[in-house]
């Protein structure tokens, strides 16, 4: 490169590095180094009011002997499939009619987008009111005859409890994501298989569903990442409670952080989780591989 190109080459550099320098910063000060430093208090014995204490392993030791830990696991594995399944099944038989072209199909899809679009939080205290004794799933049961429920102060319906609300408010992105996906599929095989006299169950089965796998996969990978995630629902509705039947990982997490300041534990079990995220996607994108081959 002659020298006047180098000169020229100078401002666009710096530049780049302009615009890319608050993103690296916000990167690193809020990421990297949060990042870093649960990694190093996971094996240390901390509380904010004190020092970190070196102990090695012994919080992971505690963790796989710790019975609220081992149940938090297992509602979080029940919360994560009863959610996912549901959202998504539900999610593609209603993409499937909105994705047909039609200015009826625009508003529909603009309809079930709005739980998606609003807050989490605000969406919590309405379900709040859905599920107090007065409230609308009661009195919808009262229409059918059938005697009102303590929705959230029940140890065995609390967990479905925030399940209805999470597959209500996750499935209008499904819905806009898979009907994007079923629009980009190419039209000529479908004609092809009219030609050939497939019913609507042999193409949907044999052709929708093996051309849409990529996007359903990308819909199940962030799916089961934001269950396995969950903690607003847990802590508006219910508290964790009643009698531990909420308290997914991700509370358990906080109320050992921050009620208990237990930090180097919590740091434990959030590397714990994290870790139980990565294998989780990696199974799926190994699946998605293997479809390709």
């Amino acid at each position: 490169m002659s020298v006047l190109g180098r000169v020229r080459a100078r401002p666009q550099a710096t530049a780049g590095v302009a615009l890319t320098l608050p993103v690296a910063v916000f990167f690193v000060v809020f990421w990297l180094v949060p990042f870093l430093a649960a990694i190093y208090l996971s094996f240390t014995d901390y509380e904010m009011a004190g020092t970190p204490n070196w102990i090695g392993l012994a919080n992971y030791e505690r963790m796989f002997a710790d019975p609220g830990f081992l149940n938090s696991a297992w509602i979080t594995v029940v919360y994560t499939v009863c959610t996912v399944v549901p959202t998504i099944v539900l999610a593609l038989l209603v993409a499937v009619p909105l994705s047909k072209p039609g200015r009826l199909n625009r508003w529909l899809r603009a309809l079930v987008m709005i739980p998606a679009v609003m807050p989490l939080a605000a969406t919590s205290m309405v379900w709040v009111i859905i599920y107090s004794d007065h409230g609308m799933a009661n009195t919808l049961l009262g229409l059918v005859g059938i005697d009102p429920q303590s929705w959230l102060t029940s140890s065995d319906l609390a967990i479905w409890a925030l399940v209805v609300m999470v597959v209500w408010k996750s499935m209008g992105l499904f819905v806009i994501i898979l009907t994007a996906g079923l629009q980009a599929l190419p039209g000529e095989v479908y004609e092809a298989a009219a030609i050939d006299g497939s019913g609507a169950v042999t193409t949907f089965t044999r052709i929708t569903l093996p051309l849409l796998r990529r996007t359903l996969l990308f819909v199940l990978v962030i799916s089961v990442a934001g269950s396995m995630q969950a903690f607003v629902p847990a802590f508006l509705l219910t508290g964790g409670g009643p009698a531990d039947a909420t308290q997914v990982l991700p509370y358990y997490i906080w109320a050992n952080a921050f009620p208990y300041e237990h930090m180097g534990y919590a740091a434990a079990m959030g590397m714990v989780l994290l870790v139980a995220m990565v294998i989780v996607s990696a199974l799926q994108f190994g699946f998605l591989k293997g479809g390709d081959e």
